[in-house]
């Protein structure tokens, strides 16, 4: 859904002030509020199965699979293990909504300035390496050289 909002290819064109962006950031943060509601210790299937009222050998039934299989399919997801797929089966079976998200640690706009200036300190190093070596001087603050360039990297899709 994202790739299709955002558009795709090679060095995407990034605009951090776009209202796209904005938006991004709005729904992120709407998810990122429930972040840490979303884990269930002994897993969603077995919270949800519970709560339903089945047992492992309904769910089993109702997903046309084996009484072991869904047992295991609720270990995996303790684990970490489990499939989207096998994730959604169960969730249908019990007229559940599957939701699934990524959500970036820091805001998509931070993440991409710090790639960014990232990625500028490293080309600046290199090439002042350079010019050392060809006893050239380099003008301004290393600071404000690593903004000017991450700002061209970000402008040209060339963060990561």
């Amino acid at each position: 859904m994202f790739a299709d909002e955002l558009g795709g290819g090679a060095a995407m064109k990034i605009n951090l002030n776009s209202l796209t962006q904005s938006q991004i950031e709005r729904r992120l943060d709407s998810i990122r509020e429930t972040k840490g509601k979303t884990v269930v210790s002994k897993g969603w299937i077995q919270y949800i199965r519970k709560a339903m009222g089945l047992t492992i050998e309904e769910l089993a039934k109702l997903t046309g699979l084996s009484a072991r299989t869904v047992a295991q399919a609720q270990s995996r997801e303790v684990e970490g293990k489990i499939t989207l797929s096998t994730l959604k089966k169960m969730a249908d079976a019990m007229e559940c909504d599957l939701v699934y998200s990524l959500i970036p640690k820091k805001s998509v706009t931070e993440t991409i300035k710090n790639k960014a200036r990232e990625k500028a300190r490293k080309r600046l190093a290199e090439a002042g390496l350079h010019m050392k070596l060809e006893d050239q001087g380099v003008e301004g603050a290393m600071e404000e050289r690593v903004e000017r360039l991450a700002l061209k990297l970000i402008e040209n899709g060339d963060v990561w």
